[in-house]
């Protein structure tokens, strides 16, 4: 693994990096001695917060802290999107519980921060205080380190796309600034900064209103049979042991137990329908999943184009669990260098981006103060 050489002087630092989310938590500690950035350990979970609750919340952090905390001094950079979880009556009630639980959990830390959508590091006070500008900000973090390094990795004019399990975020860097439009949830829908689909965890039904079946198309039936983490096991994309949330009736994740889930959609079942008839409709689901982020991208090429920009010439850099979605996706849209963000930075954060990029995040005020 490579490290990123800085300029640090022989200070060592001590950094935990948290993206506190209403479907996954993952964390990262980064070590800093001698110009040199470490990763120390990463951390990703499903974790269903509308299941496990706020308290649940609460004990998962802890252990969070227990596992990667020992007796050295350290630092908490903290982003979220779980604020949005129905487990909260509004954003407000959100942002106050993840921050002060975070804030009592982490007591012990030299200090601790939130990262905001204008791409700062806010006390726990000021979090709280602009709560609209700490929900669902973790692009942010993301947004702020692509931006602090596009010229050092020459990604001056890129796209950064993330997928996870449950959503699409994306990101343009334009003569390198981090050009979005949208700051919060619902101006990124807008603006197609973020699309509500991933690699695990999207409704079926929520992408395709019919499938095709023995030569004809029949509409499916409005019920949560299957998930696209049935979809990308079936066609390859994703192994047994990365689908790592619930599945929709509760059963295992192998092939076989996919395409019974899946056989549901247009009312059928595994004899009703053979394999190959499942096959196709998991390829054809796909491939309207696809266009879905495909047509954010082209709402992004305008843009850019609009500005008397050649999209054509961006890079797009691809990060998260659904890497394979992106790649897919950009090639229709005609970008033609696509790369990963593990391969400009040497270290294997794709799926726990944010959470890393919050660490930096910290890690660059700390050493402007020092």
């Amino acid at each position: 693994m490579k490290c990123i050489v800085l300029d640090l002087g022989a200070f060592t630092l001590i950094i935990i990096g948290l993206d506190v989310g209403g479907a996954n938590i993952k964390a990262v500690k980064i070590s800093v001695h001698n110009h040199e950035i470490k990763i120390l350990s990463i951390f990703r979970e499903y974790f269903p917060l509308w299941v496990y609750g706020k308290n649940g919340l609460e004990r998962k952090l802890k252990d969070i802290k227990k596992g990667m905390v020992g007796h050295e001094r350290y630092y908490v950079a903290v982003c979220m999107t779980a604020e949005l979880s129905d487990v909260y009556r509004i954003k407000k009630e959100g942002v106050e519980h993840i921050v002060k639980s975070s804030a009592e959990i982490f007591n012990d830390a030299i200090d601790i921060g939130f990262i905001s959508s204008d791409m700062r590091v806010l006390s726990s006070y000021e979090a709280i205080e602009n709560y609209l500008k700490v929900a669902g900000a973790n692009w942010a973090a993301s947004a702020w380190f692509l931006e602090k390094h596009s010229y050092r990795l020459n990604i001056e004019n890129s796209i950064f796309i993330d997928v996870g399990s449950t959503t699409t975020t994306i990101i343009p860097i334009i003569n390198g600034k981090a050009m979005v439009r949208g700051f919060t949830d619902f101006e990124k829908l807008i603006v197609g900064e973020l699309v509500y689909t991933g690699a695990l965890r999207s409704n079926v039904i929520g992408i395709v209103r019919k499938v095709p079946l023995k030569g004809l198309y029949a509409r499916v039936c409005n019920e949560r049979f299957a998930l696209i983490g049935d979809v990308n096991l079936i066609l390859g994309n994703i192994s047994s042991t990365e689908y790592t949330t619930e599945t929709a009736d509760g059963r295992g994740t192998s092939v076989v137990e996919a395409m019974e889930r899946l056989a549901r959609v247009a009312c059928g079942d595994a004899v009703v329908l053979n394999g190959f008839e499942i096959r196709e409709m998991a390829r054809y689901i796909y491939e309207m999943q696809i266009y879905t982020v495909f047509e954010a991208l082209m709402q992004i090429r305008s843009y850019i184009a609009s500005l008397a920009l050649d999209p054509s010439l961006f890079k797009v850099i691809m990060a998260g669990i659904g890497r394979f979605l992106v790649r897919e996706a950009a090639r229709r849209a005609d970008f033609k260098v696509i790369i990963e963000i593990d391969d400009l930075i040497g270290a294997q954060i794709s799926s726990v981006f944010p959470a890393y990029a919050a660490a930096m995040m910290m890690y660059h005020r700390v050493s402007n103060i020092l």
